[in-house]
């Protein structure tokens, strides 16, 4: 049996499984993953632009200490499992989606800076409520098919989410014109900024109304067992991997321009093959045998060549500006196979405890690790002359990011090789 599970595929899996709901499982987890990045991807630059006003006391820098202030937000799913034990879980879900929908649907409104703010750290921060519901009813629930398979379809439906995010903007540099990253000609700018919201209602309306519609499969009426998670979890180690992600993604390669900046190439290059990128990275998990995704030495070979062109592109931008931005970009799948491990990882449990917890704790601390590694990050590139020290150090902070990515998820993935190996004895 194990011979047969090493050599099957993911997709194999999916065919074979007695589970048809492709909208409660895939589609739902896409489109909400896919505001969720989308408000981070929003929020970062406005978490600069705050500390800017903030430290340097500017007009406004008292409403940019609000915005500051939304990183407490973040700690919002650690809160989960005492929402669910005083409302229920399938309340609390449904509210996290639709706090979600709605507040991504006002973000493409163009509110003031401050409010946009405020809704995307909401996104973000609900989003980790609905993502701890949806992972433990997706372990608990009987979907025909092993613990590792369930982890995997959320795993690929969450980089399927980047893929889409990707693909809008690849299309006239982005479709979402409300999160564009780019200059625009001002006269047109009254004219395109609310174009996106052709696109947005319907969205958060589809999303509102697929969940409500497939709620039954998340929650079944049959009574599932409520099985335990365990004490001593490995969400540290799996937060300081997804961190990490979030530090490398949100501060860097989801802004392909900065790729171009420092290789000095053009922007319109650079989005498409990022775009491929993830794409490769999909078909490797999807069709990929099982004994080659879980190989350690493999994912080590991976993780060298990310290590290796993220390094080129830091500190060697200029040098094969074309060659190196092409490199980086193509890596950036391996940073999407490192996150698959991470993802597929959170179920190694050891003592009895909370799963609900355990996956709350995953998303809040790691968005606590993220937002560390972005201060440091901000204080050696765009305040670097407030601490002389920090000056010219941004790209190795990057580089440890990197570095660090790689280390937690190697250690995840022993851990993860461990956990299969003990439970196949």
């Amino acid at each position: 049996m194990a011979n047969e599970n090493e050599n099957s595929t993911l997709f194999d899996t999916l065919e074979t499984s007695k589970n048809g709901n492709i909208i409660a499982h895939i589609v739902i987890p896409m489109i909400t993953t896919l505001f969720f990045i989308q408000a981070f991807r929003a929020y970062v630059p406005g978490l600069y632009i705050a500390m800017f006003h903030v430290v340097f006391q500017d007009p406004g820098w008292i409403g940019s200490f609000f915005t500051v202030l939304t990183i407490l937000f973040f700690i919002i799913p650690l809160f989960t499992n005492k929402l669910c034990k005083r409302f229920g879980q399938e309340k609390i879900y449904l509210i996290s989606i639709v706090i979600v929908a709605i507040a991504r649907l006002l973000i493409a409104a163009h509110l003031p800076s401050l409010a946009e703010n405020i809704l995307a750290a909401l996104v973000v921060a609900f989003y980790g409520i609905y993502f701890s519901i949806f992972l433990k009813r997706l372990v608990q629930n009987d979907m025909g098919m092993e613990l590792k398979a369930k982890m995997s379809i959320f795993s690929v439906t969450f980089i399927a989410a980047f893929l889409l995010d990707s693909v809008f903007r690849t299309i006239g540099y982005s479709s979402d014109i409300s999160l564009i990253t780019i200059h625009l000609n001002p006269a047109l700018w009254y004219i395109l900024q609310y174009i996106w919201l052709a696109v947005q209602v319907p969205l958060s309306l589809l999303l509102i109304w697929f969940s409500f519609r497939s709620r039954t499969e998340i929650f079944p009426e049959e009574k599932v067992e409520e099985t335990e998670a365990m004490r001593n979890e490995p969400w540290v180690l799996n937060a300081g991997g997804f961190g990490m992600f979030f530090f490398l993604i949100f501060n860097v390669f989801l802004y392909p321009n900065a790729i171009a900046e420092y290789t000095n190439t053009e922007y319109a290059i650079i989005n498409p093959i990022m775009t491929g990128a993830i794409i490769l990275a999909l078909v490797y998990l999807l069709f990929g045998k099982e004994k080659s995704i879980y190989n350690i030495e493999i994912n080590i070979c991976f993780n060298i060549i990310l290590l290796l062109a993220l390094a080129a592109v830091l500190f060697l931008g200029t040098t094969w500006p074309y060659l190196t931005a092409s490199f980086m970009s193509l890596s950036i799948a391996v940073m999407f196979l490192n996150t698959h491990v991470l993802i597929t990882n959170m179920r190694t449990p050891r003592k009895k405890g909370n799963l609900l917890k355990q996956f709350s704790k995953l998303m809040s601390y790691g968005v606590l690790f993220f937002i560390l590694m972005t201060f440091l990050h901000a204080f050696t590139t765009d305040y670097a002359f407030t601490i002389s020290a920090f000056q010219g150090l941004g790209p190795l902070i990057l580089f440890i990011g990197g570095c660090i990515f790689t280390l937690t998820t190697l250690l995840a993935h022993m851990q993860l090789n461990k956990f299969e190996k003990g439970r196949s004895d």
